[in-house]
């Protein structure tokens, strides 16, 4: 469990991943990082992803538009 001065390290989340993250299919994540919602694809070996961290924030960013709402 981290303590709130400890960094929590940051890692490359994978295409597929981020789907089931986000409950989407990998095609609308490639279109979400196309309009500008998420940041491009980082391409890590053969795999593409995007960092753990950029992820979180835009999951942050959906809720905090829901509770405008």
């Amino acid at each position: 469990m981290n303590s709130e001065g400890e960094k929590k390290l940051d890692r490359v989340m994978r295409l597929p991943e981020i789907a089931v993250s986000l409950g989407v299919c990998e095609r609308s994540v490639r279109r979400m990082t196309d309009r500008g919602e998420l940041p491009r694809l980082v391409r890590v070996g053969r795999a593409v992803g995007l960092m753990q961290s950029d992820i979180e924030a835009f999951l942050e960013r959906m809720r905090e538009q829901r509770s405008k709402i």
